[in-house]
C-alpha cells in the first residue's frame, strides 16, 4: 500500500498510530459512559425504548470506531513492513537495532557485564 502523503512510511505509521490511539480512546470513553447508563438501570424498573436505543446507537458507534482503528492499524503495518523492507535493502541489519539503541533487557545486560569486566581489570 503506497502512502497517500509524503511522510517517511515510520512518520506517517507513527502518526497514524496517534490517531488511532485518540480514536480507541474515545471509544473507550463512549462505551463507558453507555455501559453506566445501562448499569444504573434499576432492576424492576421499565426500560424504555429510547433508552435501550439509545445505549445500542452508542455501542454502535464505538462498534463503528474499533472496526476503523482495526483498518487504520493495517495501514500501519504495512507502512511499517515498507520502512523494514527498504532498511533491510539498504543493508542494514534490523535485529541489531535494539542493541545499537540501548533498548531492552539484553543490551542492559551486557552493558552491565562489559563494565563488571572493566571493573574487574582495573582491579
Amino acid at each position: 500500500m503506497a502512502s497517500s502523503t509524503s511522510h517517511p512510511p515510520v512518520t506517517a505509521a507513527r502518526i497514524k498510530t496517534a490517531a488511532v490511539q485518540d480514536d480507541v480512546q474515545q471509544a473507550e470513553a463512549d462505551l463507558h459512559d453507555a455501559n453506566e447508563e445501562l448499569a444504573e438501570t434499576v432492576v424492576g424498573t421499565i426500560v424504555t425504548k429510547e433508552s435501550v436505543e439509545a445505549a445500542l446507537v452508542q455501542n454502535l458507534h464505538v462498534e463503528g470506531q474499533l472496526h476503523d482503528a482495526v483498518k487504520e492499524l493495517q495501514a500501519v503495518t504495512e507502512l511499517l513492513e515498507i520502512a523494514e523492507g527498504k532498511v533491510a535493502a539498504a543493508g542494514e541489519d534490523t535485529t541489531l537495532a535494539g542493541r545499537r539503541s540501548g533498548e531492552g533487557v539484553n543490551s542492559v545486560l551486557e552493558h552491565m557485564s562489559a563494565s563488571s569486566r572493566r571493573r574487574n581489570l582495573k582491579a
